[in-house]
């Protein structure tokens, strides 16, 4: 039988100094320094200590990682081999040594996060995981990196047993705290991906799509969880075993995780704009009676979803019905859902009525542009809720005893519990709606039904509904007279991976690095009609080595003045536009010594470097970029790629928005 396989590259991730060098690395490269944790010698927190565009850890406890930096745990007494493996352009280097723990530390391992997904150190036997099949949503596929529904699959879900006979809906998966250990029992097959059928000898293709495949997990397998602050828990299970459905991965973002239910996200390594989902439950636990032992989610950080329109408060309740008054909250309990940005939260009481509802203030009106469509992030404790969401004009409010007059309502329902997932309001099919009509306040209401016990809902991310993506003329781009765009402030809007617009490998899947860099994030970069462009760096820069400065990080831009990076700095230059004609895509291209679009240092097949000769940048250069996508409306936005190695492996991807 063929071994299972995982791609390399979706261990690598890239540090911050992307370096196209074609000297391979040296062992002495791959060097790192090691530190006893104060609390604990059996934590030990390690850090690279040379050069490398791509660094990768196993740290010989079963847990690998990426990065300048990484801590391990080491529950258990005995001999640890470490090994730091660094990639640039040229090839790779490791370098291995070997730490000691001196004696057992068991409080390490118990963590609300492992116990969750174990049953914790009462649990001799582990935990059984199975995948939730008798629920909608279970399984199925979205973009990657995630669209800004969410993490969920929005592209396809699959029904109540859907895949039935397909081979993962009898497969067992116990986690256990002792050893780290996991065991795969597939009764015999396991249901395959149809791009990874030859990972498996007789494989065969499945009366439910994709394939069927007999497969024996080898004894003997682990778990490993890696934590990163700000982002979500990562799950890997060694070479040999994997979870639900073969897409070639055994690496597994966890979205959540309670005593009973664990969503995960995972990547396919035949296809990485897709992100995968499954949801599992612990053997026995029946989610359609509600309780059950459900249990309460761990305190883990989950990334958080900001709302659009900023709240400044709750300036009113009204619609109790009952219940708990609906409130905007930071750091929601119990869920963790939500660690960093305020929510609404609606709460049912156990034998109180229907309904439950709260009013949130916008801090800017709500202007529809021409696009009357609303779309909303819920948390659901159960799918099929009704949603009801209403416009209102809180100037239209007589007094604090009365509501505001509603200027529409729409109502769409849950399709799935125990997640986000976004849902759209189109308020034109509501009678006499009025699109000039601004807005200052929204009223939530959540129909809990007769559920007799407590039960919490969760309201974030309000925002317009995103136009539909269409050619980009030269008129978008200018404005039909001059137009300044700047760096989208959220995930996804600057990084680097494998693929046109990935950010895979830096600075990673749904990470916003705006508020580390507000000097990039403030760039301006101005288009006018005549072919003139300009770039305003609004007094700083972000500055790193290839520019020659001192010091990496924001900095006042005239500290490149003299030096060789000065063209870099704010000035004008041209532009010429190329439209979108016979398939292949739209391209902007700026040319003058030191023209570019975000990043100064990403030329068309390379990338400068401080060691270049003569010094960065060219005289009288051009750069080409490629138009991804281009959405026009309330949410315009336009997305552009660079190719820096020529060959179609790497790119440098942006996300503009107008600075209006």
């Amino acid at each position: 039988m063929a071994g299972l396989l995982l791609t390399a590259g979706l261990l690598y991730s890239c540090q911050e100094e992307f370096d196209l060098d074609e000297v391979p690395p040296t062992e002495e490269d791959a060097l790192f320094s090691t530190e006893r944790d104060a609390s604990t010698d059996n934590i030990v927190h390690f850090t690279a200590t040379g050069e490398g565009f791509i660094k990768t850890w196993n740290l010989g406890n079963g847990q690998t990682g990426k990065g300048e930096t990484i801590t391990g745990s080491y529950p258990d007494a005995g001999t640890y081999t470490v090994t730091l493996t660094v990639y640039n352009g040229g090839g790779s280097a490791s370098h291995t040594e070997t730490i000691t723990i001196a004696e057992d530390d068991p409080t390490l391992l118990d963590k609300p996060l492992f116990n969750a997904l174990t049953g914790g150190p009462d649990a001799q036997d582990g935990k059984t995981w199975v995948i939730d099949s008798a629920s909608a949503g279970h399984f199925g596929v979205g973009p990657n990196p995630p669209s800004g529904q969410g993490k969920v699959p929005e592209w396809y879900a699959a029904g109540a047993l859907e895949k039935s006979g397909g081979g993962m809906y009898d497969d067992e998966y116990i986690f256990t705290l002792a050893g780290y250990g996991f065991e795969m029992q597939t009764s015999g097959n396991v249901y395959v991906n149809a791009e990874h059928t030859s990972d498996f000898s007789g494989a065969v293709e499945s009366d439910v799509g994709d394939y069927t495949a007999p497969y024996t997990a080898p004894d003997n397998l682990q778990w490993q969880i890696t934590e990163t602050e700000g982002e979500n828990p990562i799950l890997s299970i060694t070479q040999g075993g994997f979870l639900g459905y073969y897409t070639g991965v055994n690496t597994y973002e966890i979205v959540s995780i309670t005593e009973d239910v664990m969503e995960l996200r995972f990547l396919d390594a035949a296809n990485d704009g897709l992100s995968w989902y499954i949801r599992l439950i612990r053997a026995g636990y029946d989610p359609t009676q509600g309780g059950g032992g459900g249990g309460e989610e761990p305190e883990v950080t989950y990334p958080s979803f900001p709302l659009t329109f900023e709240e400044t408060g709750v300036t009113y309740l009204w619609g109790d019905f009952g219940g708990t008054a609906g409130s905007v909250i930071a750091n929601p309990d119990p869920s963790g859902i939500n660690t960093s940005d305020s929510v609404a939260q609606l709460v049912k009481s156990a034998g109180a009525e229907t309904w439950a509802g709260t009013n949130i203030q916008m801090e800017s009106p709500i202007n529809f542009g021409g696009n009357p469509v609303l779309s909303v992030k819920v948390w659901s404790p159960r799918a099929g809720v009704p949603i009801l969401l209403k416009l209102e004009d809180s100037s239209s409010k007589p007094s604090e005893s009365d509501p505001p007059t509603i200027f529409a309502e729409v109502t769409a329902t849950t399709t799935v519990a125990n997640t986000w997932e976004v849902l759209t309001f189109d308020y034109s099919t509501y009678a006499d709606f009025d699109m000039a009509n601004t807005y200052d306040a929204i009223s939530v209401f959540y129909d809990f039904g007769t559920a007799g016990a407590d039960e919490i809902a969760y309201i974030d991310d309000i925002q317009l509904a995103s136009g539909e993506s269409q050619p980009l003329t030269l008129a978008d781009l200018t404005g039909g007279g001059t137009k300044a765009w700047r760096l989208k402030p959220a995930a996804g809007a600057f990084g680097v991976g494998p693929t046109p617009g990935s950010d895979e490998w830096y600075p990673g899947f749904d990470v916003d690095i705006s508020g580390d860099r507000p000097c990039l994030f403030n760039d301006l970069f101005i288009f006018q009609d005549g072919g003139v462009y300009e770039y305003d760096a609004q007094g700083d820069i972000f500055g790193e080595a290839y520019m020659g400065v001192e010091n990496e990080g924001c900095q006042d831009e005239a500290n490149l003045s003299g030096t060789d990076a000065e063209a870099w700095m704010s000035g004008s230059h041209s532009f010429t536009f190329n439209p979108a004609s016979g398939g292949d895509p739209a391209t902007i291209t700026v040319t003058g010594t030191g023209a570019f679009i975000v990043l100064p240092k990403a030329y068309n097949g390379g990338e400068y470097n401080n060691s270049d000769n003569p010094p960065p940048p060219a005289t009288d250069g051009s750069v080409t970029y490629t138009v991804l996508d281009y959405t026009s409306g309330a949410s315009e936005e336009l997305s552009l790629t660079i190719d820096v190695t020529g060959d179609g492996s790497i790119f440098w991807s942006f996300v503009l928005i107008p600075n209006s």
